[in-house]
């Protein structure tokens, strides 16, 4: 018998190199090969766990338990074996790539399957955090896998996992815009927590995390209008006005037919009282678009707001004219401006028939503009506005 030891030692070799590379395979990783064959997977694993606590190190082990735990659905336990198996070598990084990657692709539809039916039925929100977790596990260098992890935990209300993994996202990439500016959404949000609970210096340390992000979509997706009004806004609140100037005219000079660019620009230059330059923005997107009825609205505002201002310094000045002096002469002009901003506010309250506040400032201009009826009735809509509420 022993002549035939020769060739029983090739053979023994050639498994050794093909399997283990450093060992004949063990009683228990046979047993296990011919269980996984059968498909008693329990008892399969119970033998490869058998066999790794003697030896540790078998590669083969540890990637035949990968695949038992793949058939049994445990992905985690999956994972973790077919990590110890990699970090003894790379003999299977294959086949451990290509199923990692199928798994990543099942958990993540699943999830968003979950996800969507969640908008439903609350509980499967749970269902698909599950998955994504379990796919984020599978190919941690995935984007798009933190993104819906986000949504699905914005939508859970947990926020701050919202924003964990958003910035994840952006880590594996910056120009990911959708990620950036969810981000910056998100970031206002905890902005206005802060100024709704006083604490004034939080929330605008808040407002300029959210002009961060949305300045990185911009970066992306400059010709965006929504966030570049978010942008401008975010800038404005976390007192960057040089900024919100600054990319409001250069996405006017940009395109200058871009209705929510120049649109955006007026209400930028409205707030900073630069009342012709405003309205001449606002005109602009009425040209483009003369059914933009934000437009048209904050087009009666700023002459409405140019007239009292004008008023105010009339007011002011004779109030502090010195006795015996010249008397001054009335700038009588805000009426002009009071007569322009008219029309535009009646288009504007037939679009918003239910804004008290705008009501009563109607009922205030008929007053100044001598138009008693319109004054009354204007003031009896607002008076029933507020008492409705």
């Amino acid at each position: 018998m022993n002549r035939y030891l020769p060739g029983a030692a090739l053979i023994c070799a050639l498994l050794y190199l093909t399997t283990t590379g450093f060992q004949c395979g063990s009683a228990e990783t046979t047993s296990a090969k011919l269980y996984m064959q059968q498909k008693q997977w329990q008892k399969a694993e119970a033998s490869l766990i058998k066999e790794l606590a003697k030896n540790d190190k078998n590669e083969e082990a540890w990637f035949l338990l990968g695949a038992v735990r793949l058939e049994t659905k445990d992905y985690v336990g999956m994972n973790d074996a077919y990590t110890r198996a990699l970090a003894l070598g790379d003999t299977h990084k294959n086949e451990i790539l290509h199923n990692r990657l199928s798994i990543w692709g099942t958990m993540y539809n699943e999830g968003v399957n979950y996800y969507n039916r969640g908008k439903d039925t609350a509980a499967y929100y749970d269902s698909a955090m599950t998955r994504f977790t379990t796919a984020i596990a599978m190919e941690p260098d995935s984007p798009g896998t933190y993104y819906v992890t986000a949504l699905d935990a914005y939508a859970k209300k947990d926020y701050e996992l919202a924003r964990t993994n958003l910035k994840l996202a952006l880590g594996k990439n910056p120009r990911f815009f959708e990620a950036a500016r969810f981000l910056g959404q998100l970031q206002y949000t905890f902005a206005q927590k802060q100024m709704d609970a006083h604490d004034t210096a939080a929330a605008v340390a808040e407002y300029g995390k959210a002009a961060e992000a949305f300045r990185t979509a911009f970066d992306v997706e400059p010709s965006n209008a929504d966030n570049i009004q978010g942008l401008i806004d975010a800038y404005e609140r976390s007192h960057q006005n040089d900024k919100a100037e600054a990319i409001t005219r250069d996405a006017v000079a940009r395109d200058s037919t871009n209705k929510f660019f120049r649109y955006a620009f007026g209400v930028f230059l409205l707030k900073k009282e630069q009342f012709p330059e405003a309205i001449e923005q606002f005109r602009k997107t009425l040209e483009i678009d003369p059914s933009y009825t934000d437009a048209t609205y904050n087009l009666g505002v700023a002459y409405l707001n140019w007239g009292v201002s004008i008023k105010a310094a009339t007011d002011k000045a004779l109030e502090s004219q010195k006795k015996g002096s010249k008397p001054l002469k009335e700038d009588t002009s805000y009426k002009e401006k009071f007569k322009l901003s008219l029309p535009y506010l009646e288009q504007g309250v037939q679009v918003r028939p239910d804004d008290a506040a705008l009501w009563t400032q109607l009922a205030r201009l008929y007053a100044i503009l001598n138009m008693p009826d319109k004054s009354r009735a204007a003031f009896e809509k607002a008076d029933k506005l507020t008492k409705g509420k």
